[in-house]
């Protein structure tokens, strides 16, 4: 089976921000740690879209849509993890500036995790 190019791409994106979060959280470096995390849920963002493309043959483009067509597609779980993702790594971490590794390294694990079952589907 080929890769999805945006899976590839994701998967990238996803190692980079894995590094750099590392990276920031030994340093307690907090714009390393903000990119890191904005980084991590822009490779969800990325899998995500070529999930639904797949599936639909449309790409979203907001989160509002992406969430609405998970709903459509009765992926409930995805569209629940999803909006968790973003909360956590997106408005938290990237916005807010809320310092939690711990919440931060769980939701990138989530991102890992729906990375390998979209390349498996």
């Amino acid at each position: 089976m080929k890769l999805d190019s945006s899976l590839v791409t994701a998967e990238e994106i996803l190692k980079y921000a894995e590094e750099e979060f590392e990276k920031a959280v030994k340093s307690k470096d907090m714009l390393l740690y903000r990119n890191a995390s904005d980084k991590a849920f822009l490779s969800m963002i990325v899998a995500v879209n070529s999930y639904i493309n797949r599936k639909l043959g449309v790409t979203p483009t907001s989160h509002s849509e992406r969430r609405s067509l998970l709903r459509k597609m009765d992926r409930e779980d995805l569209r629940a993890l999803y909006s968790d993702v973003m909360r956590t790594l997106h408005d938290e971490a990237f916005y807010e500036g809320i310092y939690n590794p711990e919440e931060a390294r769980y939701a990138i694990r989530q991102v890992r995790k729906i990375l390998e079952e979209f390349k498996k589907s």
